[in-house]
């Protein structure tokens, strides 16, 4: 597709453990198409950090990619890389930072405590353009300002110790923003802060994606984050992608086993329920093969099948796929739970009203 930035096929990675071979993803399949953000969901353990960190070119050293390919296409000067095949220093000088950045989960882990911001925020530019330091100073100030850090210029003396953790994630994003990327990959970034900063947070990477025409890559256990900020979610069970869909397929007519039990887990006020829905059991040991699906031994709804024979892809529509059995025509017709589809109801209902306000308020 000529819009399409990234480009994952059938991504296979491995780590070298002591205690064997973990078959951390297996053959993950993932499109980014330039100005949209694509959500990658799923508990942790599930493979959404490596599949982005094998983007990124960061991989552990202990790693093997045992098969794939990972295509991006850079709208800069039209120019394609295999980053798969590519050099650690030619990822370095090409890609990290200058086409693809990253925030990361915990900002403290980000920032380097030795260095004051301003610095921190310039290191990237200095790197990878010609700018000299007066005009590198000059625009990490307009990018602290960018990311509403007020008093700037002040800021640029100050440690990350000395800052908010609020501010702090600002900061990485503003580093991250540096050298005009064109796709972010925003790794949990919320998950260490309290709701309040969350959401502000979030207004913060919308507001910059739509003013820099930015993909973002969204990586979250919290489908509450999502509903926020994607355009398509993509649901990650044992290191494979089992549900893809646009954000209102995914939370209106989900398809998944896995995918009604991240929906029903989700806390909600107007539940009648006494306990908080969680997915029996525990993911699966990858040291060991996975036979048939992987989610099959916490599957109430799960058929003899799903104990010998891995789903393949269904189609629900033209963007919504699904791998579960229950999809096969042959199989029995099994809905989702009552409760998830009265909840969907109640999130219809309430999208409903969140639009009709919208436009009340002429789309502000």
């Amino acid at each position: 597709m000529a819009d399409t930035i990234l480009k994952v096929d059938n991504l296979s990675i491995s780590f070298k453990t002591t205690a064997g071979l973990v078959n951390a993803i297996r053959g993950v399949n993932l499109e980014v198409k330039r100005g949209e953000t694509v959500a990658i969901v799923g508990e942790s353990g599930s493979g959404k950090s490596v599949t982005t960190k094998a983007v990124m070119g960061i991989l552990a050293k202990n790693s093997i990619v045992n098969s794939g390919t990972i295509n991006y296409h850079s709208f800069i000067d039209n120019s394609d890389f295999d980053i798969l095949k590519m050099k650690v220093g030619d990822i370095r000088r090409n890609i990290n930072g200058k086409r693809i950045a990253m925030v990361f989960q915990d900002p403290m882990t980000s920032l380097d405590p030795t260095m004051n911001i301003g610095k921190q925020v310039m290191e990237g530019m200095l790197f990878h353009s010609d700018i000299t330091k007066k005009d590198a100073y000059k625009k990490a100030v307009e990018l602290l300002e960018e990311v509403g850090i007020t008093d700037a210029e002040k800021r640029m003396k100050n440690y990350p110790h000395q800052l908010s953790g609020g501010m702090r994630q600002r900061i990485v994003i503003a580093i991250a923003l540096a050298c005009n990327p064109e796709l972010l990959i925003c790794d949990e970034p919320t998950t260490a802060l309290d709701v309040t900063i969350q959401a502000k947070i979030l207004d913060l990477i919308k507001k910059i994606q739509k003013e820099r025409n930015l993909s973002v890559i969204f990586i979250t256990h919290n489908l509450g984050v999502v509903a926020k900020v994607a355009d398509y979610i993509n649901v990650m069970y044992a290191g494979k992608i089992v549900e893809r869909g646009k954000s209102e397929e995914i939370f209106f007519d989900p398809r998944h086993p896995y995918t009604w039990g991240l929906l029903s887990s989700m806390p909600d006020l107007d539940t009648a329920d006494e306990r908080l829905y969680t997915i029996p059991g525990s993911p699966p040991n990858l040291l060991y093969p996975v036979q048939g699906d992987a989610f099959a031994p916490r599957n109430i709804f799960a058929l003899n099948i799903d104990n010998r024979l891995e789903p393949p892809v269904f189609k629900v529509s033209d963007s919504h796929y699904a791998s579960t059995w229950l999809l096969d025509p042959r199989a029995p017709k099994i809905d989702m739970p009552k409760e998830l589809r009265d909840r969907i109801l109640k999130m219809k209902e309430d999208a409903s009203v969140y639009k009709s306000k919208l436009y009340e308020d002429g789309g502000n």
